[in-house]
This record gives C-alpha cells, sequence and structure tokens, in this order.
C-alpha cells in the first residue's frame, strides 16, 4: 500500500531544492507545485511498479490530487477500481 507521505516524498525528491517551497499533503494538486505531466507521469508508473499494479489508464489521467492517486492506488489494489 501505498501512503500520502510516500507519494509526497516522491514529489518532493522531482521537485528538488524547490520542495521546500510547497506544503506537500494529501490536498496537495499535482499542476500547483510545478509538476511537468512527464513527471507526474513517471510518478504514477513508479507506483505501479513498486505495487505490482497497473492503474486504469482513464482513472490515472484524471487523477489531480495526492490524495486521488493514493485512493486510486487503494481501490487497484482491492480490486474495486471501476
Amino acid at each position: 500500500m501505498i501512503t500520502a507521505e510516500e507519494v509526497c516524498a516522491r514529489i518532493a525528491k522531482k521537485l528538488g531544492g524547490k520542495a521546500d517551497a510547497h506544503v506537500l499533503n494529501a490536498d496537495t494538486a499535482f499542476d500547483s507545485v510545478g509538476l511537468s505531466s512527464l513527471q507526474i507521469a513517471d510518478i504514477v508508473y513508479s507506483i505501479e511498479d513498486d505495487l505490482d499494479i497497473e492503474f486504469d489508464p482513464s482513472r490515472a489521467a484524471s487523477v489531480k490530487t495526492v490524495g486521488d492517486l493514493v485512493r486510486l492506488a487503494e481501490e487497484t489494489t482491492s480490486g474495486t477500481a471501476a
């Protein structure tokens, strides 16, 4: 399972020194921290690899916040993702 804190750590790693300028939590919107779509995709793919799951592409594309991504991961691993 992945937590919001783990996703935030991945975001902070992508942001590097710019991470200190942002408050990262479950409500953090990916576009609000200045991540490119490629960086967001990289985070999503790394979570899929780490959890050995595959997100539904249309649901993954609609993820806007850290919390959304954590919920999608939980639903996918529990088999309840539609």
